[in-house]
């Protein structure tokens, strides 16, 4: 929650304005302020909240206890960590799929006045419960590969940088957080298909059908649109879920 309410959330906005539309990241940032003011940069943070509260504790449940008990098996640290990355990565994606869905649709559409609650109300009356699980594959596949390479990385580099004390994790987060943006690419079909989802389209392309367009209209540059704010972001939440969990020991 702290991450999210400090600058998580503008920066997935900007992300998502980023990624939907043809802005670089600062004419999103300027189109949203000129749309909202600067409480237009948190505008889903209901829904944010919900997801920061749930997602971190389901994230440091998962991963924690799967990292412990890697190492009492004897696997080495940097392995320990990647795993539980993974494993706590997707347990994530339970909450935030729908999650990311009320926020994508609240912030793909700067004409769209609803509330969050009102987004999941007529998601569920429209398509029933499963309707909030639209893109849930790549949901899933993106944090199962954010948290073992965030983990992974930032594990790597603490056996480099750990000496350094405070400054060598807080590096160590960086190199994590922005070594994991890599899967950009499966991030932006998340966003487009859930973008879609929100805009009444009944049955979205596959995260197949998605890539093949987006290379077809964009070049394999459009992959990777909203990379900046996504690094941004990676070393942002990096820093809160990594390590600090790792300068208290846990």
């Amino acid at each position: 929650i702290a991450s999210d309410l400090s600058g998580g959330t503008p920066l997935e906005n900007i992300k998502t304005r980023t990624t939907t539309t043809f802005d670089t990241p600062i004419q999103a940032t300027r189109s949203i302020l000129n749309q909202g003011g600067v409480l237009g940069l948190w505008r889903g943070t209901s829904s944010r909240i919900l997801e920061g509260g749930l997602v971190g504790a389901v994230f440091m449940g998962f991963s924690t206890l799967t990292k412990h008990q890697l190492l009492q098996l004897g696997a080495r640290p940097t392995v320990a960590a990647l795993v539980g990355g993974l494993v706590g990565g997707v347990a994530q994606s339970i909450v935030m799929t729908p999650a990311g869905l009320i926020f994508t649709t609240l912030n793909s559409n700067p004409d769209n006045t609803s509330s969050a609650w009102s987004v999941a109300s007529n998601v569920v009356r429209n398509r029933g419960v499963s309707g909030l699980y639209v893109g849930g594959r790549a949901m899933a596949l993106r944090q199962a590969t954010n948290w073992a390479s965030r983990a992974g990385l930032t594990e790597l580099s603490r056996s480099f940088l750990g000496q350094y004390g405070l400054v060598g994790e807080l590096a160590s987060g960086v190199v994590g957080g922005v070594g994991s943006c890599w899967n950009t690419p499966i991030e932006t079909v998340r966003v487009l298909t859930q973008r879609d989802a929100s805009q009444g389209i009944t049955k979205p392309k596959s995260i197949t059908e998605y890539w093949n367009y987006i290379i077809d209209t964009q070049g394999y540059q459009g992959l990777f649109r909203g990379i900046t704010p996504r690094a941004i972001q990676a070393v942002w939440q990096t820093t809160f879920l990594i390590v600090v969990p790792n300068i208290l020991g846990v």
